[in-house]
């Protein structure tokens, strides 16, 4: 994906603009034009513009024509780069050659070197002029490639030492820059009579170095002014594509600073790639002056999130903090837990230290429907907050688990307690069920179970099988002392004695099953209904790499009985090391794991559900992706349905995942691969050392995106979330000063280290319209009907879709509103009003429509205007229209009249149209006449125009004078009057 954002002061675009702009130099015929005089061997002079004679015997031809015609062939003639082999200096990466010039691309700027126009004379031999130009705020690590190869080649003998020559160079037409900015390549091509570059844009703005002054021309080109002559930057041609057509958009230059110039858009069809996501729509440092490291992330049904870590910062950002020990860091490095609201807005829900006077870290959070918070990690501090626990202090010193359960307000804890054994306890993940248990994950060398931890009566495992264990805990916060440890088990193997227990996660599913994850090379984990047996193979063999480490994956149920509990285990991996570091469950019971590999010979699945994101290992250590399904019984093998590997030529980990209702895997971690598989990218290269990365992977379908994210330091994403509408929630720790920011809570970095939070949308692109009947008008009192079609153009399903109109005010009344999916929309509210329609989700290429019926009131024209959001994107989509209203008014003549009775009476009743009055009017009398009175009208019904028709009132014999009154018939006294307001229309 391409952020396409034109740099117009604040405002952007995210449209696909293609910007190419032409450069004109000097070379052979160019169109550089230099302020200078004819000099007798300088070429031929065309007003104020030199052009360079081709050669020596151009330059003594004869006739003018002839030397145009050999300058008009030469023009044609394809600008050819060379790469530097050696050819020219260091830095230079690609140059061109020809009469009169020089260019040289280096890793940041297009350098040219222009010979004095009187370079043939002796004078100037040695006179020329540089001009560089760079791009502002470009990738300076942008990789350079050779386009379009030209059959010739390019020798260069120089000197007498053979081994210095450069034999057979090749020529290239074009020279590509990828990713001078995220997702955005530059692309250098030309002729012998201009340079040409092309790039799609972004924030873009030119800085020229060597130029004396930068200024703007009538005709909107940009005149860079030299000692060696004048250089035009012609107006960038803007265009939007359309199908194979190209449709221009109106763009000039408009010079920001001292020689840096910018580009502004004129108006373009927004309905066309709109919204280009996925895109940041927040994104926030979260630190004090210490360090801040490994967070975690969740968010509950209401999309605030929630961030865990841990930090050393004397001053991290707190907000009603929990009293007892949430005020100020209570020892070296404590815990945190901070609630954001869904905006991520100043000020946090909640935000608290949690911490004994030693060292503490979390591990992960989870949040409950009543939004209470869940969080598990590990201590060394011996009086760490405890409340109703299991232990209240732990078994031995050193580093130990905890778990705490903290109210939904932060007001207070639930429950906390430790898990502690004789040995070195420590967690790595935490998960909840719907019944406020809590189950934690971890690594454990302790082996005094009589304590009821590591393990219960009655587990899968009891006892330890040597020094490094897996374990899982189940416990109850809403029970208090050893009741509230439901169970605990042991996980591993024993052979290699002192074998590795590495990474490792934990999931729960709605039955209250548990999925765990890890990485490990004991040879005799207790593998059941496995997809792979063997540790390094498929089946039972003898391992090929006994020292290497292999993911596993195994579920269980702790409520069954013993000797039930294992539902499956299953090695992954190959003959390389293989770790699970994050694991996530859908509502089918299929588990996702992502963690990192260096094998290139994993088995990939025999029916996979989707092809794979990436087949192969791309070099080193790569991260991963597996799918495992959940078959209908429990007595057969637990497929591997899909696998993918996710990394680049260096080290990349995937260290966190999760999974939303349509089985996309949402993956983070860290990556320090240059050429890292990215797809739909919002940050194209590679920022520093190392960069988070997110990805979410399809495992049914194709598409999704994979992205860098970071900055110019070393960045790590270490917790991921989705909610309902799948969004995107990223957790990390960045040292860049740079980190990408959107809307942020703290927009600069407090420490060395600092918390990341990150939201991302997904890829998708919606456009709205909107149809309004009647046409072309409507009658006051009459019904208008405004039909907005929305409708997703792909590639993924667009979630969290929001529909909201904007109710005029004054000249209508709201009548209803309603949406075609079935969606509920309320009534009108707020001041001004408005109602708010949610769609849901919408698939690729679906469609939904919400109809709003108005009345027009007055008339005036009755316009109507709506936006649509979108989750994940920070850009509302908006559509309107109008519709004239038209009335119209009646009057009548005479006022009064005086008849006798049996006598008709005739009145001019006028009907005016306002102010275009296009439908029939239809006249009658007031109701109430007395018996033996009629009326009638000359025409009816009528069309105003306007039009005068008559009424005649006809009396009976018995009625001697009539008064009508609006609605009501009375009988009046003989020689009354009857009043023109007695009819009505």
């Amino acid at each position: 994906m391409k952020l396409n954002c034109l740099e117009l002061g604040t405002r952007f675009s995210r449209n696909r603009i293609l910007v190419a702009g032409m450069l004109l130099v000097a070379m052979g015929a160019t169109a550089l034009w230099f302020g200078a005089d004819v000099h007798p061997h300088g070429g031929n002079v065309i007003g104020k513009t030199t052009v360079f004679a081709l050669d020596e015997d151009l330059a003594a031809a004869s006739s003018v024509s002839s030397v145009a015609r050999a300058r008009a062939v030469y023009d044609q003639l394809p600008l050819i780069f060379e790469a530097n082999y050696g050819q020219s200096e260091p830095l230079v990466r690609f140059l061109a050659r020809g009469i009169g010039y020089g260019l040289f691309l280096t890793s940041d700027e297009a350098v040219l070197e222009l010979q004095h126009p009187g370079a043939r004379n002796r004078r100037f031999a040695n006179k020329s002029s540089v001009l560089r130009m760079k791009l502002a705020g470009a990738n300076p690590y942008s990789r350079t490639s050779g386009l379009d190869r030209l059959p010739g080649r390019s020798n260069y003998l120089i000197g007498n030492d053979p081994a210095k020559w450069h034999r057979n160079v090749a020529q290239f037409a074009r020279v590509r820059y990828s990713d001078v900015y995220p997702g955005i390549d530059l692309v250098y091509y030309g002729n012998q009579g201009r340079l040409e570059y092309d790039f799609e844009v972004e924030v873009i703005g030119l800085t020229f170095e060597g130029a004396d002054r930068v200024r703007l021309n009538s005709a909107g080109d940009a005149v860079l002014q030299t000692n060696g002559g004048n250089v035009l930057l012609n107006a960038p041609r803007v265009y939007q594509k359309t199908g194979e057509a190209k449709q221009p958009v109106n763009a000039r230059f408009v010079l920001r600073a001292q020689n840096k110039i910018g580009f502004e858009i004129g108006k373009y069809d927004r309905t066309r790639a709109l919204v280009i996501d996925p895109v940041l729509s927040y994104s926030t440092f979260l630190g004090g002056s210490g360090d801040e490291t490994s967070p975690k992330i969740a968010v509950d049904s209401g999309n605030n999130f929630y961030v865990t870590g841990s930090t050393t910062s004397p001053n991290f950002p707190t907000q009603t903090p929990l009293s007892s020990h949430g005020t100020t860091l209570n020892g070296p490095q404590d815990a945190f837990v901070t609630k954001f609201s869904p905006s991520g807005a100043v000020p946090l829900l909640f935000s608290t230290y949690f911490g004994g006077s030693g060292t503490d870290s979390s591990a992960g959070i989870a949040v409950d429907a009543g939004f209470n918070m869940y969080v598990a990690g590990t201590t060394d501090s011996p009086d760490f907050p405890t409340m109703n626990g299991f232990q209240s202090a732990p078994v031995s010193a050193g580093k130990h688990v905890f778990v705490t359960a903290i109210k939904s307000d932060g007001s207070g804890l639930i429950y906390s307690t430790y898990l502690s054994g004789n040995g070195t306890d420590i967690a790595t993940g935490v998960a909840i069920d719907n019944r406020a248990n809590a189950y934690v994950s971890g690594t454990t060398t302790s082996t005094n179970v009589s304590s009821g931890f590591p393990a219960t009566a009655g587990a899968f495992q009891t006892s330890s099988k040597t020094t490094n264990q897996f374990f899982f805990s189940k416990v109850n916060t809403i029970a208090s002392g050893t009741a509230s440890l439901v169970y605990s088990t042991y996980l591993g193997g024993g052979s290699p004695a002192g074998g590795v227990t590495q990474g490792g996660g934990i999931a729960v599913d709605s039955n209250a099953k548990v999925y765990l994850t890890g990485g490990t090379n004991f040879e005799d984990m207790p593998t059941l209904n496995a997809n792979q047996g063997s540790l390094n193979c498929l089946s039972s063999c003898p391992p090929p790499n006994p020292s290497a480490l292999d993911a596993f994956v195994a579920k269980f149920d702790p409520a069954a009985a013993p000797g039930s509990q294992e539902l499956y285990l299953t090695y992954l991996g190959g003959t390389g090391d293989d770790i699970g570091n994050g694991i996530a469950v859908d509502s089918a019971g299929n588990a996702y794991v992502t963690g990192s590999t260096t094998s290139t010979d994993i088995a990939q699945p025999i029916a996979p559900s989707a092809t794979a994101f990436q087949t192969a290992n791309a070099g080193g250590t790569d991260a991963f992706i597996a799918k495992f399904g959940n078959p209908a019984t429990g007595s057969t093998i637990f497929p591997l349905n899909y696998f993918s590997y996710l990394g680049g030529n260096a080290t990349d980990i995937g260290l966190a995942i999760a999974v939303d209702s349509i089985q996309n895997a949402h993956v983070t971690g860290s990556t320090a691969s240059t050429n890292f598989h990215l797809l739909n990218a919002t940050q194209g290269a590679i920022g520093g050392g190392t960069d988070a990365f997110v990805a979410l992977i399809p495992t049914t379908t194709t598409g999704g995106y994979s992205t860098f994210l970071g900055g110019t330091g070393n960045d790590s994403g270490t917790g991921i979330a989705v909610d309902a509408n799948g969004t995107t929630y990223v957790a990390g720790e960045t040292d860049s000063a740079n980190f990408p920011t959107v809307s942020p809570f703290q927009g600069a970095p407090g420490g060395a280290t600092d918390a990341f939070v990150t939201k991302l949308g997904a890829l998708s692109n919606i456009a709205v319209t909107v149809a309004v009947t009647p046409t072309p008008s409507v009658g006051v009192g009459n019904q208008a009907s405004f039909a907005y079609t929305i409708k997703n153009n792909g590639p993924d399903p667009a979630a969290g879709v929001t529909f909201v109109d904007n109710l005029p005010t004054g000249n209508a009344t709201f009548t209803s509103a309603s949406a075609s999916t079935g969606a509920s929309c309320t009534g009108a509210t707020g001041t001004p009003p408005t109602i708010t329609c949610a769609i849901g989700s919408l698939a690729m290429q679906a469609t939904a429509t919400v109809t709003v019926i108005l009345t027009p009131t007055t008339a005036v024209a009755l316009g109507n205007s709506a936006t649509v959001t979108v989750n994940g994107s920070s850009t509302p989509i908006s559509a309107s229209a109008s519709v004239p209203v038209t009335d119209f008014s009646v009057s009548a003549a005479p006022s009064t009249a005086t008849v006798t009775a049996g006598a008709p009476a005739t009145y001019t009743a006028t009907v005016t149209p306002i102010p275009t009055f296009n439908a029939n009017v239809s006249l009658s009398c007031s109701s109430g006449l007395p018996s033996g009175t009629t009326c009638q009208f000359s025409t009816n019904p009528v069309m105003p125009r306007p039009l005068v028709r008559q009424l005649r009132l006809y009396y009976g014999p018995r009625a001697s004078c009539l008064r009508i009154r609006h609605g009501t018939g009375r009988f009046m006294e003989p020689g009354c009057r009857f009043r023109y307001w007695h009819c009505w229309v």
